[in-house]
């Protein structure tokens, strides 16, 4: 008879009765888990969860302001967006409205068919820069009385997000403490 080789199933020398087969298996699942600790968990967890179903103003807030910065806008935070922005200007329902029909009549495709038109309404122009501004620093304002609506999430970050590393630190009004007393200097 011809002798064969042992297989990888036989068991280690001097081992336990463990072959190396098992060895292999368990060093392989062993680092499946480990991989998994690289994954945000929020994300998937966040996969399952059914996406919050928007107010008609809400959503058509969304559509504008997906429109206008080629980007995914979450429902939570175009809630978030439209509610800070309807403080400051009471009349964004109208003003989403207008820009969304300007949209489809004149069959924009991209933000950049938008800018190349010359009939637009300053005002309705006005309040789109406002809504792309708000979108990519995540501020809805210029006052003290700002409000900070996304701090990661914001649009200016995303150009680099392979490269830097969103800064930990927060934005916004009175964020690092109150004001020093000014001095006038004499002279």
């Amino acid at each position: 008879m011809k002798n064969t080789p042992q297989t990888s199933a036989a068991p280690i020398e001097g081992g336990p009765g463990i072959s190396r087969r098992t060895l292999i298996k368990a060093s392989m699942a062993l680092g499946a888990v480990g991989m998994l600790s690289y994954l945000p968990i929020r994300s998937v967890m966040a996969v399952g969860e059914a996406t919050p179903a928007l107010p008609a103003s809400a959503a058509a807030f969304q559509k504008l302001s997906q429109f206008l910065t080629s980007k995914p806008v979450q429902a939570i935070l175009a809630q978030r967006y439209y509610d800070a922005l309807k403080k400051y200007n009471p009349d964004l329902d109208q003003s989403v409205a207008a820009l969304n029909t300007l949209v489809e009549q004149k069959k924009l495709a991209h933000m950049d068919d938008y800018l190349a038109l010359t009939d637009v309404d300053q005002a309705l122009d006005t309040r789109a820069k406002t809504i792309v501004k708000s979108l990519y620093l995540g501020v809805v304002g210029d006052d003290e009385n700002s409000q900070l609506i996304a701090y990661k999430e914001a649009f200016m970050y995303a150009p680099t997000a392979d490269v830097l590393v969103v800064p930990t630190y927060g934005r916004g009004p009175e964020t690092w403490g109150t004001k020093p007393d000014e001095k006038k200097v004499a002279g």
